[in-house]
């Protein structure tokens, strides 16, 4: 890993010279700001020369000169214009502490290779380059921070963001549960009242939204056996309306039937933003894949699975791990001298994913590549 960012930090500075290649003429200019969470305008402010580069970085023989931004893009499939491996992208911008907000790329934008340095220009002025900056006159660019580019396909993972998918056994049987419907239906679905109850409702004041949901599948370390959490399946959600013993919830959306015992979660009202940056875990990262969203045996491109590695593993979103299936044990019939009769044949590198949740013993990856399909049992390691 060492080697690739040796490689790489002196690849951003040729890298973000060829994708401004095609508007290298125009004087580069300001940088925008880190991305915020409403549609506001950023102050971009002119970038600092740079250091000295190092050799140019490895890209594809047949990447393109020019690349222009299209709407539907994400970080992952431009950088696949250039790259063999899709997540250097960000290791080559992030080696230049110099460039701010590497992952900010914008529909229109314009990007240039020319002999392994990449350049982003924006109507005509150069706003990002891995290359050396001549002395800028600083001057205030304004642009929208709305239409950024994610770095994954993010209505795939959109649904996983904002829903609870994972509880431990012990939060799972803590939480305010569903008491019965208050018009004494055993099945409730929006717009319905039921009652519910738990110690944690104690404190809870009228008007706070909750995720009711059911538990599903154990999850279990496949080599210890030990319980790593339950999937949870979400059902709906709703508003109190009244406190007390039992409270009273109004269901304001329901994906299914709710009924006595489901349990309630506070509504997540954290943002994930769309342009978190791709990494590459700062530890060893040996796992496996325990289980499949959408219960399906295998999975493909742009899928998702839950690894049982988790942030004690000192995983974080944006990591980009290695999916690799493990090679069979076979019997050699034509061995020789004191070769042993029994091989087991080499791992092969199968895909590659993206983690985009983390818990601390299990994580939601995306599938963003895979020349075979990808099922519970491969495992996953550092590219």
């Amino acid at each position: 890993m060492q080697g690739y960012r040796s490689i790489i930090s002196g690849s951003l500075a040729i890298l973000a010279a060829a994708l401004i290649a095609g508007c290298a003429n125009q004087p580069p200019v300001t940088q925008p700001p880190a991305p915020a969470t409403p549609p506001s305008p950023a102050t971009i402010a002119a970038p600092a020369p740079m250091p000295s580069t190092a050799a140019p970085l490895p890209v594809k023989k047949t990447a393109p000169l020019h690349y222009v931004v299209k709407p539907g893009d994400t970080l992952w499939s431009i950088s696949e214009h250039f790259f063999s491996n899709p997540w250097l992208w960000p290791e080559v911008w992030y080696e230049n502490s110099y460039i701010k907000n590497p992952h900010l790329i914008y529909p229109g934008d314009l990007i240039t290779l020319t002999g392994g340095a990449l350049t982003i220009s924006r109507g005509g002025t150069i706003v990002r380059s891995t290359l050396p900056f001549r002395q800028l006159k600083p001057r205030i660019r304004r642009t929208s921070l709305a239409r950024a580019v994610p770095t994954i396909p993010y209505d795939d993972i959109a649904d996983l963001l904002s829903k609870p998918r994972i509880m431990s056994a012990v939060q799972y049987a803590r939480a305010p549960y569903v008491l019965r419907a208050v018009n004494g239906q055993l099945l409730a679905a929006a717009p319905d009242l039921v009652y519910i109850r738990g110690k944690q409702l104690q404190q809870t004041h009228v008007g706070a939204s909750y995720a009711i949901v059911n538990r599903e599948k154990p999850l279990y370390d496949p080599h210890t056996r030990v319980l790593l959490g339950y999937e949870v399946l979400y059902l709906g959600r709703g508003d109190i309306v009244a406190g007390g013993d039992p409270a009273t919830l109004k269901l304001t959306a329901s994906n299914q039937e709710i009924r006595p015992g489901n349990r309630l979660v506070p509504i997540d009202t954290g943002v994930v933003p769309a342009q978190f940056p791709l990494l590459t875990p700062k530890t060893r990262i040996d796992g496996e894949i325990i289980d499949v969203i959408g219960g399906l045996g295998q999975v493909g491109q742009y899928q998702v699975v839950v690894l049982d590695r988790g942030s004690k593993h000192h995983l974080q979103m944006g990591d980009v791990l290695n999916v690799e299936r493990t090679g069979i044990r076979i019997n050699d019939p034509d061995t020789q001298g004191n070769m042993s009769h029994e091989i087991k044949l080499p791992n092969q590198q199968i895909g590659e994913l993206v983690v985009f949740r983390v818990f601390p013993r299990v994580a939601f990856a995306l599938v963003m590549h895979a020349t075979r399909p990808i099922g519970i049992g491969d495992t996953v390691t550092n590219p």
